[in-house]
């Protein structure tokens, strides 16, 4: 006769009772599991620590070169800035050499002086150079330009050599009729360029 399920299992603790080499065996095999267990989950919890360790210590790294990436680029865009400004700098430089050369040039300033009168009616019979005059660290050349012509093509000539790049100051303007040519007018323009050496 078959005994039921029941019956079987409420066999099993009596069983144990009677085979207490099985149970010792057996209680051996899951304390062996559990420490077992035990380990498995410390070594992978240290093993996790050490990869979280490690992330962090990526990630400190990922932020300073995150950093210097965007301090590079403000140096270099100041750079550009600077290189910039140099030729802005340059450019000024250059004008005020044009404005203030270091030497008279006269024979250039002979050339603007020309290149300024208008084209008819109008000649330019003089240009005289005085002693040139010590101001600290500029010195100032007279210059005296006599000239003929209309009335408006001379004020057109003085108001073009007034506005010319090089610097060229007029303290001084006669006007009178012309001898030769009425109803022309004979014009002396008295000046100064300058330049920043003697």
């Amino acid at each position: 006769m078959r005994m039921g399920p029941l019956e079987e299992i409420k066999k099993i603790p009596a069983y144990f009772r009677t085979n207490k080499i099985t149970l010792v065996i057996l209680m051996a095999f899951v304390f062996i599991y559990l420490i077992n267990q035990d380990i498995f989950l410390n070594a992978l919890g240290k093993n996790i620590s050490a990869k979280n360790t490690e992330i962090l210590k990526l990630k400190n790294r990922i932020n300073t070169i995150k950093n210097t990436t965007e301090s590079l680029t403000r140096e270099k865009n100041s750079l550009y800035g600077l290189k910039s400004q140099i030729a802005a700098l340059k450019l000024k430089l250059k004008n005020e050499e044009i404005m203030l050369p270091k030497t008279f040039m006269v024979a250039d300033l002979i050339k603007n002086i020309a290149l300024n009168k208008p084209a008819d009616n109008f000649a330019i019979e003089n240009i005289n150079f005085g002693k040139p005059v010590k101001y600290e660290s500029v010195t100032a050349l007279p210059v005296s330009i006599s000239i003929t012509g209309g009335f408006n093509k001379t004020v057109e000539f003085i108001k073009n050599i007034n506005s010319m790049k090089r610097i060229f100051t007029i303290d001084y303007v006669s006007i009178k009729a012309s001898k030769k040519s009425f109803p022309d007018i004979k014009a002396d323009i008295k000046g100064f360029v300058f330049s920043m050496g003697s």
